[in-house]
């Protein structure tokens, strides 16, 4: 039986040894694979619907792990030395490289990692069918701010990418500060994936500074985050509101509950900026969204 391929996969496999990619490029159900992981001396597994499963392939060696970090890198690490301070290479397309061993400290600060002891891919694409859902939370008047809640893994960074695609197709100037390369992918200048006609977008910067820069030079309607994880992510959002600029971001909740107790969401939610949560939950294999509005605690799906 002929094995339907899947573009995403295809490109993230690209940062492998030749050998391994050609075992995978030929996986059955590749399309709905979300995570590859490599452990030194053990087969390689993927994560499918939040379960890993391990593959029958040759265990991953210590030198093969080096060459994917190699391969991500463009066989320059140093050029990357910024993302691995925190872990990660992110790749084209905006799949992300993380990766495991021993840290390398330098006056109490992780500089890097080294001795690679695994390393996990995780596989980006496109989603538009929530669309229709989440269509009517956004509505037709100017865009509303609204924080987006999962544990790691359920498709925020997905969500906020297609929140911010219907609020710019809609004629909103949105502003998205990329971080990590994974929400817009620019190649070139060039989104890699569809974040609307009138967006903005700021890769490899801080979300203060980048908060600071788009707000000065891109007049935002909306201004968009990737994982509020830090005060000076929160101090960010500060600078957005006292412009009068809506914002979308993320956080890692299970719930707005959760997201209470943490001392860093806590100090988020007094500024007062969000007035709902969109909660990402599995049921089964199927993703769920419902919205939640903070200041009444009641939700609507």
């Amino acid at each position: 039986m002929e094995v339907k391929q899947d573009k995403a996969w295809q490109q993230a496999i690209g940062c492998l040894p030749p050998l391994r990619a050609a075992q995978l490029a030929a996986l059955d159900g590749q399309g709905e694979v979300e995570e590859l992981r490599l452990r030194a001396g053990y087969p390689p597994s993927v994560r499918i619907a939040g379960e890993e499963r391990a593959l029958d392939l040759a265990p991953v060696t210590a030198q093969e792990l080096r060459e994917v970090l190699s391969r991500a890198a463009r066989y320059s690490v140093h050029s990357y030395a910024e993302s691995l301070r925190h872990g990660f290479v992110t790749l084209a397309g905006g799949h992300r490289l993380g990766v495991c061993g021993t840290a390398a400290e330098e006056n109490g600060q992780v500089i890097g990692v080294r001795g690679l002891s695994s390393v996990n891919l995780r596989i980006a694409r496109q989603i538009t069918g929530v669309a229709a859902q989440i269509a009517p939370w956004i509505g037709n008047g100017p865009p509303q701010s609204v924080l987006l809640l999962s544990p790691p893994g359920l498709g925020k960074t997905t969500l906020l990418r297609e929140w911010v695609r219907l609020v710019s197709d809609k004629g909103y100037p949105v502003a998205v500060a990329d971080l990590r390369s994974e929400i817009a992918a620019l190649s070139d200048g060039v989104p890699q994936f569809a974040v609307g006609c009138c967006t903005d977008v700021l890769e490899n910067c801080s979300k203060k500074q980048a908060a600071l820069m788009l707000l000065k030079t891109m007049s935002p309607a909306l201004l968009a985050f990737d994982e509020i994880t830090a005060p000076e992510d929160v101090e960010a959002v500060s600078l957005c509101a006292h412009c009068g600029t809506a914002v979308i971001a993320s956080a890692h909740a299970a719930d707005v509950d959760d997201l209470r107790r943490r001392p860093v969401y806590r100090a988020l939610l007094a500024l007062g900026v969000f007035g709902r949560a969109v909660v990402i939950e599995r049921k089964g294999k199927e993703r769920c969204y419902r919205m939640e509005r903070l200041e009444e605690r009641t939700c609507s799906s």
